[in-house]
């Protein structure tokens, strides 16, 4: 997809116009004693850096390709950047207030995990989960511990986190919009692409009582993310090209790790959902066949995507169909 740099520009401007005429809430400030609206301040200038970078829709090496932008970028919402401590570690959060923010309504919340590399800038830039979700939800983007030296989510070789620290991580976020921003700690959702989104069913698998719907977009189920579950049922989808070379739809090994194929984790994904599991024919929309196991007490839905053509081989966060509007859709309706 083409993009015009004067519409990115356009975009970044309207962005800092945006940020600059809203008065932030006086106690949302980083441990460092920065106040919000500097925060905001950074975060878009970041912000701006990354949808430079899409631009050339480089991921690293080994990291998932970023999608092209749409040819209508979008003005952020109010952002408000904080900090918690989690096993003795400062851990940063982007929480992005819908418009019309009421602190006295309750409000789902939708978090966005990034891919390996990706801080929660970047991943913004290209999950832009707030412009489904409109005014209906509150969306965060937490930063993924880089220990290691590069943004990784508890569950994969290469993470400097184990799945329970980053789980508390989540579960001390949760609390703080519980308490001060009219989240619904019982309508909580997550999303994540590649690494992110084994962080996302991870959070399914272990801890189902913190989390009411995930998805994971081009998945990286290592085998730490998918196993030894605990007993609950949670809305599940899963989005995977069929193509993907990076993390292959049939499982395999990646970093000196094995990671779990799609059909597997949506098998073991419908029998924790107390699905009916019987192979069952796909529907056909378009590029993508259609799984869904019924009888189901959490809905539990499979997207095998034909990515042939522009984003082949397809290890992205997908524009055809639209990851964005799919995940906010299946969590929200």
């Amino acid at each position: 997809m083409k993009i015009s740099r004067r519409g990115i520009w356009a975009a970044m401007a309207a962005a800092l116009l945006g940020i600059s005429s809203m008065a932030s809430p006086a106690h949302a400030q980083l441990s460092s004693g920065a106040g919000s609206s500097e925060a905001d301040l950074k975060f878009f200038s970041e912000m701006s850096s990354a949808l430079l970078d899409a631009l050339g829709g480089g991921g690293g090496a080994g990291a998932p390709s970023v999608p092209s932008l749409p040819s209508n970028p979008f003005v952020p919402s109010q952002t408000v950047t904080k900090a918690t401590t989690v096993w003795g570690k400062d851990r940063t959060y982007h929480i992005v207030l819908p418009a019309g923010f009421d602190r006295s309504v309750s409000y789902p919340v939708i978090f966005g995990f990034g891919g390996w590399q990706h801080n929660a800038t970047r991943t913004r830039a290209y999950e832009k989960l707030e412009t489904a979700a409109g005014s209906r939800a509150i969306v965060v983007y937490p930063e993924a511990d880089a220990s290691k030296g590069t943004p990784a989510w508890a569950g994969a070789p290469y993470s400097g986190t184990q799945i329970s620290e980053d789980v508390q991580f989540i579960r001390n976020i949760v609390n703080d919009l519980a308490a001060n921003y009219g989240g619904d700690r019982f309508r909580v959702y997550a999303a994540g692409l590649s690494n992110g989104g084994g962080m996302a069913l991870a959070l399914g698998c272990h801890a189902p009582n913190l989390v009411k719907g995930v998805a994971g977009v081009a998945g990286a189920y290592y085998n730490p993310t998918v196993s030894n579950c605990v007993g609950g049922s949670v809305k599940t989808l899963i989005m995977h090209s069929k193509q993907d070379d990076v993390v292959q739809y049939g499982g395999g090994t990646r970093h000196g790790a094995p990671y779990k194929g799609v059909p597997a984790v949506y098998y073991e994904t419908g029998l924790r959902n107390r699905c009916n599991v019987s192979a069952a024919a796909p529907k056909r929309v378009g590029n993508t066949e259609i799984f869904q196991h019924s009888g189901c007490v959490a809905p539990t839905k499979l997207m095998k995507i034909d990515s042939t053509g522009a984003e082949y081989p397809g290890h992205t966060w997908f524009n055809n169909p639209s990851a964005t509007y799919e995940v906010v859709n299946f969590f929200l309706n």
